[in-house]
């Protein structure tokens, strides 16, 4: 197997940069999905706000297409929340459309959760005033990285 820094040899630097770019937007993302998970967990066990999980948080994926990339479930009040993660927050707002689509996948397949209060939010490392006000609009709650760390110290 050849070793990797032997392509700068032979590639143009745009891009080998532009491969590496779309490389660590992978990781940031998958990353940043981890994080709301833990962060959520960890509120919860805190008693910070405005969740309380009661089932192991995890994102929901099938061979459909449907991706959610947080599911958190409270059963003593019947609600489970959808999150969409996105490093960006214009995608994350483009992607509003496509989270409540396979949230109704979710529900078509796990219909145990049908009759229940569901709720969306939408997460991304910062947030301003308009882009909240757009998520929102859409009935989804914005949440940003300080929202998640707010009352963790």
């Amino acid at each position: 197997m050849a070793n990797p820094v032997s392509a700068i040899a032979f590639r143009p630097l745009q891009e080998l940069v532009a491969e590496a770019d779309e490389r660590l937007a992978g990781v940031e993302g998958s990353s940043l999905e981890k994080l709301a998970d833990q962060l959520y967990e960890e509120r919860s066990r805190k008693s910070i706000g405005d969740f309380s999980v009661t089932h192991r948080i995890q994102g929901f994926w099938d061979r459909a297409g449907t991706e959610i990339d947080l599911v958190a479930v409270n059963e003593a009040k019947q609600t489970i929340r959808f999150g969409s993660c996105k490093r960006s927050p214009g995608k994350l707002i483009a992607d509003v459309n496509n989270l409540k689509q396979h949230v109704a996948r979710f529900l078509q397949t796990v219909p145990t959760y049908q009759d229940w209060t569901h709720q969306l939010v939408g997460i991304a490392p910062a947030l301003d005033a308009e882009q909240r006000a757009l998520l929102a609009s859409h009935d989804v709650i914005p949440q940003d990285l300080k929202d998640l760390t707010h009352g963790l110290e």
